[in-house]
């Protein structure tokens, strides 16, 4: 018999394209850490695909970190395209020249996944959903010369066991402020307006202990401090989640705790107590929640019914922040039930529940969604704008648009930023805790913490100073400080880690009115 052709070694270059600017993107805070960071976290997907090229010739351009050379794409025989909603624009752009280039042109990742129809006859090959299987099957026939698909779906989801590990060393990870690694895919869950369900489905699917534990060691041998394990929801299956935990707690332990994590999980992961003390042990520093609203009738309208089960959402908060887990959270405004009072209701729920970080966005239909079918349906859809595509119920879509931005200009205003990042600090558990983890760390007792400290108050005062906002902003910062250690009760464990949440601050504050004053276009979600 005749072996089958293993075709040639092909060069491959993976494109990830420049973020609009956003409150995610960190645009005004990452220029003041030390060295020279670009991005707040790394690309996942170009990592992950460069996994399953096998022994082809692969080359990673993250335009976050690094500018394209146009000369080096064009030597590649295909070059790949991802992104998400807002990279449209840019991915647009790339793809227009890539067709002035005698290459094979591939695009993939959500956005192509749920608006399919923008990119057909913009490349020569779509991958829509997950790609474990049919992007090898591609590379393999194009390698060998045999005709290959205009666009490709997988049959069946991924089975996440036989994922190869992510190609970290490709990455300029000095670069990068974070880590990103993914367990698994998939969530229980059915909120309308969400469109990982669409993509990859209600029943989690999750890799190996050991396959993590792997991607960990990798990571911490990479030179990285910090990774966000990027799951839907990390608590799909909580059984499986339990058991990666019990083994992530023992390699912290051996190797020093060399990683500060974080995930995103469901509010339901309050009624876990053994998994909120495995996370505090495994070294978890905070945890992403969705959730939404305080209005209970929203929640039900977009079916997230597990928002609404059990106690309170401010009790559920409370258990979590007591673990020694910061939450950071993510807010909507204008579902149907929402009405102009929601607005104030939204920043009192914030404060009140000292939510740090809260990411709050107006309603966006993405396509595909049960959501975005609905709208349609409904006739309330506005697909030419990027920022804002629905027709509220109870507002006009100026009253929308103008109370969320009065609602994110007084959360980031400096004094009510910095009192909702003292509030948790009235834990006496949270206290705790938060100071055990940085004593097992060996955080806070060393020269280099203070000197990290002081390197970004020197970046952010002469920030301040450039910006005309010394005065106005610093002062607060500054009254906050001396004033909570005068009182004997310190609002942030080490001054280090209360100058990093002062930069984290000042990005929030600078984008929010750069972007009120027209200075910039703003996308208020992913």
């Amino acid at each position: 018999m005749t072996p089958a052709p293993v075709g040639r070694r092909l060069a491959i270059c993976l494109i990830n394209p420049r973020f609009e600017p956003s409150y995610w993107g960190f645009d005004f805070a990452l220029p003041l850490y030390p060295g020279d960071k670009r991005s707040t976290m790394i690309s996942g997907a170009l990592s992950a695909v460069a996994g399953l090229c096998g022994d082809h010739e692969v080359t990673i351009i993250d335009e976050n970190v690094e500018d394209i050379d146009w000369d080096i794409v064009a030597a590649h025989d295909i070059v790949g395209v991802t992104g998400m909603i807002v990279q449209k624009e840019r991915m647009g752009e790339i793809l227009d020249r890539l067709r002035e280039l005698p290459v094979c042109t591939v695009v993939g990742g959500p956005l192509v996944s749920v608006q399919e129809e923008a990119f057909v006859g913009r490349c020569d090959v779509r991958f829509v959903g997950e790609a474990e299987t049919t992007w090898p099957r591609f590379l393999a026939d194009h390698a060998c010369g045999r005709a290959t698909l205009e666009r490709y779906e997988q049959e069946r989801p991924t089975d996440m066991t036989t994922v190869p590990r992510p190609r970290y060393d490709l990455l300029k990870v000095d670069r990068y402020a974070s880590a990103a690694v993914q367990y698994s895919r998939g969530c229980p869950f059915q909120c309308e307006f969400c469109d990982i369900i669409v993509i990859y489905g209600r029943k989690p699917r999750v890799k190996t202990p050991q396959q993590l534990i792997d991607e960990l060691d990798e990571l911490r041998r990479a030179g990285f401090h910090s990774a966000f394990i990027v799951d839907d929801n990390f608590i799909g299956d909580r059984k499986k989640a339990k058991a990666l935990l019990e083994r992530i707690v023992p390699w912290m332990e051996e190797h020093g705790y060399p990683l500060r994590l974080t995930t995103e999980a469901s509010i339901d992961l309050a009624n876990e107590p053994d998994l909120l003390e495995l996370m505090y042990r495994a070294n978890f520093r905070s945890v992403f929640i969705g959730i939404e609203t305080p209005r209970l009738e929203s929640l039900a309208e977009t079916k997230k019914f597990q928002n609404v089960r059990g106690d309170s959402l401010e009790a559920k908060l409370a258990r979590i922040q007591e673990a020694g887990l910061d939450i950071n959270a993510g807010f909507i405004v204008g579902f149907d039930h929402d009405d102009k009072q929601i607005f104030e209701d939204q920043f009192r729920f914030i404060q009140d529940n000292g939510i740090t970080l809260a990411m709050v966005g107006m309603l966006q239909a993405i396509p595909r969604t049960p959501l975005w079918e609905r709208l349609e349906r409904e006739g309330r859809l506005v697909k030419d704008d990027p920022s804002l595509n629905i027709v509220p119920r109870q507002m006009t879509r100026d009253e929308l648009r103008q109370g969320y931005w009065d609602l994110v200009t007084r959360l980031y205003a400096p004094e009510a930023f910095l009192e909702r990042s003292a509030r948790v600090f009235k834990s006496e558990s949270y206290v705790t805790r938060r100071a055990e983890i940085c004593r097992r760390a060996g955080e806070g007792k060393r020269l280099p913490t203070l000197a990290y400290g002081l390197l970004l108050m020197w970046a952010l005062v002469g920030a301040l100073v450039r910006d005309g906002s010394l005065w106005s902003v610093g002062m607060a910062y500054a009254r906050h400080y001396f004033g909570r250690r005068s009182a004997g009760r310190c609002p942030i464990v080490g001054f280090a880690q209360f100058m990093s949440r002062c930069v984290t601050h000042w990005h929030f504050y600078k984008f929010t009115r750069e972007a009120t004053a027209g200075r910039l276009r703003a996308y208020n979600t992913l």
